[in-house]
């Protein structure tokens, strides 16, 4: 008997011992995968807008921020709702107009994968930074360039195998082609001063060689082609002026600190040929300073004035659409990932399904590229302090 209970004592210490020993694994297990659960990130995705909102002479971006911003206001949520229910947060970030900022920025926004869509920057020259900085990546965020125009950004991402990147407004060929269609109804065969700023330069001298090129192929000739800005003015081609045949026609080719310089330098100079400004000048202070000189002036949107007739077209429809879009771009994609909606928007570019939407600012169709063909460029000529529209007609 006391060998038989001596047994029994023994195998249930063993499983004692098994219990505790597997209660202990168990326990280990459960408070490991809690402590790992609990430090793990959770994914909350979101949209970055990136801009420029103290740039002081080229309110352009502010102008998109505030038009977004009303948009997402009007909603009445803070965040855009994806197709599976994920709510996608919205986020801005400042690039202050500065390469390095926007660089910063850039390498910011790829690191973090809750980034899944970037709608910016301020200019051309800060979009091919950040631009470059994703195109270092496989796994890039899509991008909405709302305000870049110059033409080599969509080719480069492309080339580069992004296809998720789209352009809401048309783009510099676009633009340099309506400019070649105002001068020839200004002067049939035309002697062009062509002065580009030395800010921002990819918008500047793409879109400005690009008016060059299609003004000799209707005839004209380009005699004057000069830097505008601080280390170059319009003193430096004098001697064309002072010459016995002088240009017809100025086009400023920048943003617009340096078109309102122009002015006050024609004012000087007594110079009254007609003078074109391209998009970058689409504030108010040129509208306001242009009364300074006798000078046919004309300046460039692809914003319609709308209500408002005797003021400059503002960028704040643009950016009301930036909001729509994204919600569009979110609501028909899988899923509320990266992967995925750069996936979808590349797809229905190769399927041909183009990506379209009727705006407040006009009609977005985008083609295989990414670029908008539903938009073209408008001309407006500022005569007694009003916009008078003059292309397309």
């Amino acid at each position: 008997m006391t060998s038989i209970s001596t047994k029994q004592t023994f195998k249930n210490l063993v499983k004692k011992i098994c219990y505790i020993l597997v209660g202990a694994i168990v326990g280990l297990i459960v408070r490991e995968n809690y402590s790992y659960l609990k430090s793990k990130p959770s994914f909350k995705p979101y949209v970055a807008v990136v801009v420029a909102t103290q740039r002081i002479d080229f309110p352009l971006p502010l102008e998109f921020l505030r038009g977004f911003e009303q948009e997402k206001k009007s909603k009445g949520k803070s965040f855009i709702e994806a197709r599976n229910g994920c709510k996608v947060d919205i986020q801005t970030r400042e690039d202050l107009g500065s390469v390095d900022q926007a660089v910063r920025v850039a390498n910011e926004l790829l690191s973090d994968k809750n980034c899944i869509l970037v709608i910016g920057n301020s200019d051309s020259t800060l979009t091919e930074a950040t631009l470059d900085v994703f195109l270092k990546s496989t796994d890039p965020p899509s991008y909405i360039l709302p305000i870049a125009t110059a033409n080599d950004l969509i080719t480069k991402a492309k080339t580069a195998g992004h296809g998720a990147v789209l352009r809401m407004v048309p783009d510099n060929a676009n633009q340099a082609e309506v400019i070649q269609r105002l001068i020839v109804s200004l002067v049939r065969r035309p002697r062009v001063a062509l002065y580009v700023d030395e800010e921002n330069p990819v918008y500047s001298l793409n879109l400005s060689r690009d008016i060059a090129s299609r003004v000799r192929s209707k005839g004209g000739s380009v005699v004057i082609e000069e830097k505008l800005g601080p280390s170059n003015s319009i003193y430096s081609s004098l001697p064309a002026w002072t010459s016995q045949k002088t240009p017809d026609v100025i086009v400023y080719v920048g943003v617009a600190h340096h078109g309102l310089l122009l002015i006050d330098q024609l004012s000087e100079l007594k110079i009254g040929v007609p003078v074109i400004f391209t998009d970058g000048c689409m504030v108010g202070a040129l509208q306001d300073n242009i009364l300074r000189i006798p000078n046919r002036a004309f300046v460039l949107s692809p914003v319609g004035i709308g209500l408002q007739k005797d003021r400059m077209p503002t960028y704040e429809p643009i950016g009301r659409d930036a909001y729509t879009l994204a919600s569009m771009l979110l609501s028909s994609s899988s899923d509320c990932t990266r992967a995925k909606l750069r996936n979808y928007i590349t797809i229905s570019h190769t399927k041909q399904q183009s990506i379209s939407l009727d705006g407040v600012a006009g009609k977005y169709l985008f083609n295989a590229d990414g670029n908008n063909e539903g938009m073209d460029y408008k001309v407006y000529e500022i005569t007694g302090g009003k916009l008078l529209p003059i292309l397309p007609t």
